[in-house]
C-alpha cells in the first residue's frame, strides 16, 4: 500500500498546480457527461510507475459537469496516479441508465448503483459478478476510519463486504419542519417540540399575522402528501414502512392504527386551512417556489436548507430566518428525528477487473478518504481554492472556475463530514453554528429502523401498487372526498391480501437473517 500523503513540498504544488489552472483557463469548460481521459494508461494496474487507467460511473448533481481538462480533475490523477474515465450520471436519468447498465452486463470497472435494493443488483451479487472486498481492505488506514466503520457494516452482504459504500452523514438529511423563526419570535412562540404544540404554531401563523402586513396571506405550512410521511413515522415510532415486533417480526406501518391516526391529524391541519390549497396537487418543486416566496410559515427539508432555501426567502424578507426543528414528540412522549443509513450509494468491481488493479482501485478510494484527499474532493486546495479565515474556508474566485463545492468530484466521494448535510457554501456563522446545535442534538434520538438495508422480491413485486393504493386513498379522505368508511375497508383488504402476507413474511425473514444474531 502507497502512502497517500503528497510526495512533493507544498510550495512546489501550488506552482504546478497554478500552471495547470492557467492552461485549463484556455479550455471551454464542459457541459454534459462522460468526457473522461483518452489516455489508456496502465491498464491491467501492475505498474506502479505507470498511471491506472480507471473506468467509473457516477451520480453528479452540479449544474454543469466537468471533464478531464478541468485541474483538480488532474490533480487527482496526479495524487492517486491515474488516468480517469468518469462517465457523470444526472439525477433525473440516473437510475433508467443504472438499470439498463446493469441488465446489459457492460459494467464499468467501478459501478455504482444508488440502492443496495435494486434487484438486478440482487441478482448479480447472489450470480457472483462482483469482487468480495473482505480481504483486501484491512491494508487501507483510510478505508478503516472511525467515522466509516458504521457503512462498512449495514453493507455487508452474507457478512461479506461486497460494495465501498458512498458515505454520507445519517443526521442532517431527510424531509423535517423547518420554521420561519422570525415568525415564531414576532409571536412570541417557543420552538414546538411536540405535535401539539406543533398544530398551535401552525393555527397561529394563519390567523396571528406573523408577517406584520396587516393581512391573511400566510401559509402556515407549503407541503404536499409525500412531504408529511414523517408524520406517519412519528405516529408509528419508526424510520422507513415497517415496524418491528417483540417476536421479531415486522410488521407494516402501511395498515396500522397508528398511520390511521396520522392521517386524521393531516386530514384536520387541512381543514383547518394550514396547507396551500392546491395541497393535494402540488409537486415538490411548487411546494419549495412556496417557501422561497417568503409567504410560507414551515416547509419540509433538509438542514442545509437554512440557508439552501434560506437565503432565497432572505432575499423577500431581509428578516426570514430559516430554523430546522430538532424532533417532534408523539402524544406517547416519543421523540421523532429523521435519520438514515451512513451512506448513499455503493460502489462495486466486477470480477472481469484483475486482482493487481482492484488493489489500486482500492488505493483510489483510500486517498479519498483520507482527510488530505476528502477534503480537497469538496474544497480544491488551500492558497488557491480557498483561504483559512477564522477557522473557516473562505472560497476565492479560483474555486468557482474549477467549480468546488457541492456537485463534480464531491460527488464521486463525499465529505465525510456533518457538513454534507447541515453546511452550505456562503451560510453564515450563526446559521451554521445553530445547525451544528441542532444536529447534536438530534443525534440524541433514535429512531429504529428494521428494513434498513433488507431486500426481498415480493415487496418489489407487490407493494408499490399496494402502497400507491392507499396514498390515494388517504389523499381523498384528507380532502374529503373519500369516506373514512371507504378508506377503513381499503385497509382491511390489504391487511387480508395473500401478497401482502408474502411480502410481510420475506421482510420478517430478511430481518431475522441480518439482524437476529
Amino acid at each position: 500500500m502507497k502512502n497517500t500523503e503528497r510526495k512533493s513540498p507544498k510550495s512546489l504544488l501550488k506552482m504546478t498546480l497554478l500552471l495547470l489552472l492557467t492552461s485549463s483557463l484556455l479550455l471551454s469548460a464542459c457541459g454534459g457527461g462522460g468526457s473522461g481521459s483518452e489516455s489508456k494508461g496502465n491498464e491491467g494496474g501492475t505498474d506502479s510507475n505507470e498511471p491506472t487507467s480507471i473506468t467509473i460511473q457516477t451520480l453528479n448533481y452540479a449544474t454543469e459537469f466537468i471533464d478531464n481538462t478541468n485541474a483538480l480533475w488532474k490533480e487527482l490523477e496526479k495524487e492517486t496516479n491515474t488516468k480517469l474515465n468518469i462517465t457523470w450520471l444526472s439525477p433525473s436519468t440516473a437510475e433508467e441508465k443504472i438499470n439498463v447498465m446493469l441488465a446489459s452486463g457492460d459494467l464499468p470497472e467501478v459501478t455504482f448503483v444508488e440502492s443496495m435494493q435494486n434487484p438486478q443488483l440482487q441478482k448479480m451479487l447472489k450470480q457472483g459478478v462482483f469482487w468480495d472486498l473482505t480481504p483486501f481492505l484491512k491494508d487501507y488506514p483510510n478505508l478503516n476510519r472511525d467515522e466509516l466503520k458504521e457503512m462498512w457494516d449495514v453493507t455487508k452482504v452474507d457478512g461479506k463486504n461486497m460494495v465501498i459504500p458512498r458515505y454520507y452523514p445519517s443526521y442532517g438529511g431527510g424531509i423535517f419542519p423547518m420554521v420561519r423563526k422570525d415568525w415564531l419570535d414576532a409571536l412570541n412562540l417557543e420552538t414546538p417540540k411536540t405535535l401539539d404544540e406543533f398544530y398551535n404554531v401552525l393555527k397561529a401563523f394563519k390567523e396571528k399575522d406573523p408577517n406584520g402586513n396587516g393581512q391573511a396571506d400566510e401559509i402556515p405550512y407549503t407541503a404536499n402528501p409525500g412531504s408529511l410521511a414523517y408524520i406517519y413515522n412519528i405516529f408509528n415510532e419508526t424510520q422507513g414502512s415497517w415496524k418491528l415486533q417483540s417476536d421479531n417480526t415486522l410488521s407494516p406501518i402501511i395498515t396500522s392504527e397508528e398511520s390511521k391516526e396520522a392521517m386524521l391529524w393531516i386530514k384536520k391541519a387541512y381543514e383547518d386551512g394550514l396547507f396551500p390549497k392546491d395541497f393535494a396537487i402540488m409537486k415538490f418543486s411548487q411546494v419549495m417556489d412556496t417557501m422561497r416566496s417568503g409567504k410560507a410559515g414551515v416547509g419540509g427539508m433538509s438542514m442545509n436548507h437554512a440557508w439552501v432555501t434560506g437565503k432565497s426567502v432572505r432575499d423577500v424578507d431581509p428578516k426570514a430566518d430559516l430554523m430546522p426543528l430538532s424532533y417532534l414528540e408523539n402524544a406517547n412522549g416519543v421523540k421523532y428525528t429523521p435519520s438514515g443509513s451512513p451512506y448513499y450509494g455503493v460502489y462495486l468491481i466486477p470480477k472481469k477487473v484483475p486482482e493487481a488493479k482492484v488493489k489500486k482501485i482500492l488505493e483510489f478510494f483510500d486517498y479519498g478518504y483520507s482527510k488530505e484527499g476528502n477534503e480537497m474532493l469538496t474544497y480544491g486546495l488551500e492558497g488557491v481554492h480557498y483561504t483559512v479565515e477564522n477557522g473557516k474556508k473562505v472560497s476565492t474566485p479560483q474555486a468557482a472556475i474549477d467549480k468546488t463545492g457541492d456537485g463534480n468530484l464531491n460527488n464521486m466521494i463525499h465529505l465525510v463530514s456533518d457538513d454534507m448535510s447541515i453546511s452550505a457554501v456562503g451560510m453564515p456563522d450563526d446559521v451554521y453554528n445553530r445547525n451544528v446545535e441542532i444536529v447534536n442534538e438530534r443525534k440524541t434520538v433514535k429512531v429504529p429502523n428494521p428494513s434498513a438495508e433488507l431486500y426481498s422480491e415480493a415487496y418489489n413485486k407487490y407493494y408499490p401498487e399496494i402502497s400507491k393504493k392507499v396514498e390515494d386513498m388517504r389523499v381523498m379522505v384528507i380532502t374529503g372526498k373519500e369516506s373514512i368508511e371507504s378508506y377503513d375497508k381499503l385497509i382491511e383488504s390489504i391487511k387480508n391480501d395473500p401478497k401482502m402476507k408474502e411480502i410481510t413474511d420475506e421482510m420478517s425473514k430478511a430481518y431475522q437473517e441480518k439482524y437476529v444474531k
